[in-house]
């Protein structure tokens, strides 16, 4: 079924964060889903931000290496992010005005967007509201299934 769209493959699962919700919930409900990151609503479902894994590791992670890429070991950088992290919420952290697709968009161009955005998941809208995800797995998987059939 080539030309694919994106109401063809996204999870309808409205699983979202606010920006009052805990890093520490947010990387516990990543761990129980088994997902890499969630968009972030406001009251009205709208997408206003997008918070991953790699958001929350930056939070609560020292930086290893300076710029010229010789290991440092700053003891109390780490004791500072960890209490920092510790009273954190998603709005700290989170990228504000993610990208986001429509349910119309053919897989294809999705793809090309998570390619060169360098992004797992996509926040699926309508008039800017939360209807669902598209992750890079669904859509590689449904570029294979068009691939093979035509």
């Amino acid at each position: 079924m080539p030309d694919r769209k994106v109401v063809d493959i996204m999870t309808r699962d409205l699983t979202a964060l606010t920006p009052e919700t805990s890093l520490q919930q947010a990387a516990h409900l990543f761990s129980l889903m088994r997902i890499s990151g969630l968009p972030v609503v406001d009251e009205q479902q709208r997408v206003i931000g997008f918070l991953s894994e790699a958001d929350i590791i930056d939070a609560i992670s020292p930086r290893s290496r300076d710029h010229s890429g010789i290991f440092l070991m700053d003891f109390g950088e780490i004791a500072r992010k960890m209490r920092s992290a510790s009273n954190a919420v998603v709005r700290d952290y989170m990228t504000e005005h993610p990208i986001t697709v429509e349910e119309s968009q053919d897989i294809g161009s999705v793809s090309e967007i998570m390619l060169t955005e360098h992004t797992k998941i996509l926040p699926v809208v309508r008039d800017g509201v939360l209807i669902g995800i598209v992750n890079r797995a669904d859509a590689c998987s449904a570029l294979m299934e068009d691939h093979w059939e035509s």
